[in-house]
């Protein structure tokens, strides 16, 4: 099930007694689970967070009558699957008795790994990815800002999210903390509370490379995080020269570039001037070399286990900023 589709479902009397939410974009997982539960009677709720859980006392509250309530919710949060078996029998319970509800909470976006267990669930599932577009970026936390009552505008929240390094999470986060101080906040006010995750953003050692200026010590402090994901840093670049070819293609086929069409909104003037000027002084061959070498530094990432993944990384960003050099206008 597509996310629009799930929403649909949140706003339908037809919500299913069992259903798995997944994926590895941890702030939808969550939100919109609570979204789901918000739906049900929790008057007899048992939830199971992570190493907490247990198959035994998970099929024992949906097998024994509720003595206070007319239904058995159980709820499990996690961030690996659960044995398929489990999710199977657990889903019977609810199968057999309309009045069990069984909602599965997993952080976790491998296919491959959840095949089996989404099996279970039928249709009953949905999946959540990370935001594909700054437009998206801005509805999810324009409503995250509007639940805590905060009033901050699109571009203070995209410089909130570009700053955590493109994690909604960690942005969802900031904002707590900015409502715990105040309601209403300009771009300048952020900037002196808000900083970054690993004492640099993403957009600052992007800038770097594309410039082709040093980025080993820029570099080794952005990594420098418990958090860190190699394939997370590579999906960051892959959005970044996506955003610029399209622009760059915006330039080309009409000789012009409208922000809000091309990007969904539109950054302060010194922001497009700079995303213009990238984007043109990239040749389109240079686009295609260049989204051809990031899918095989993926390929080598997730495939070749005894490389020194942080390493074999900056070695690549190094050879990327040799192909930017090739007949570069910069």
């Amino acid at each position: 099930m597509y996310k629009k589709d799930f929403i649909s479902l949140l706003n339908s009397p037809n919500i299913p007694n069992f259903f798995l939410l997944y994926g590895a974009e941890s702030y939808q997982v969550e939100f919109y689970t609570n979204e789901l539960l918000s739906k049900y009677n929790k008057e007899n709720l048992l939830s199971l967070y992570y190493d907490d859980y247990s198959f035994n006392l998970a099929m024992s509250h949906l097998s024994e009558p509720s003595l206070f309530a007319n239904s058995n919710l159980l709820h499990i949060k996690n961030d690996k699957k659960i044995p398929a078996k489990d999710a199977k029998e657990l889903i019977a319970q609810c199968q057999n008795n309309p009045n069990n509800i069984f909602i599965l909470e997993l952080h976790e976006g491998d296919e491959k790994i959840l095949t089996d267990i989404k099996k279970q669930f039928g249709y009953n599932f949905v999946r959540f990815f990370s935001p594909s577009s700054a437009s998206e970026v801005n509805q999810i936390l324009s409503n995250h800002a509007k639940i805590l009552g905060l009033n901050i505008d699109s571009q203070s929240l995209l410089y909130i999210y570009n700053l955590q390094n493109e994690n909604l999470y960690l942005s969802a986060s900031e904002l707590n903390k900015l409502a715990s101080i105040g309601v209403r906040f300009s771009l300048d006010e952020i900037k002196e509370r808000v900083y970054a995750l690993n004492g640099i953003g993403f957009d600052v050692l992007f800038d770097k490379i594309i410039n082709k200026k040093n980025i080993n010590s820029d570099y080794f402090e952005f990594i420098n995080d418990s958090s860190f994901n190699e394939i997370a840093l590579l999906n960051m670049l892959f959005r970044a020269f996506h955003r610029l070819y399209l622009i760059h293609s915006s330039i080309k086929t009409s000789g012009k570039f409208d922000p809000k069409t091309v990007l969904g909104y539109a950054p302060p003037p010194q922001i497009i001037n700079k995303l213009q000027s990238q984007a043109i002084a990239i040749k389109t061959e240079q686009y295609a070399q260049i989204f051809k070498f990031l899918n095989e530094i993926e390929f080598d990432l997730k495939c070749k286990n005894s490389i020194d993944k942080e390493c074999y990384l900056l070695s690549a960003l190094l050879n990327l900023q040799d192909i930017l050099s090739k007949n570069s206008k910069f």
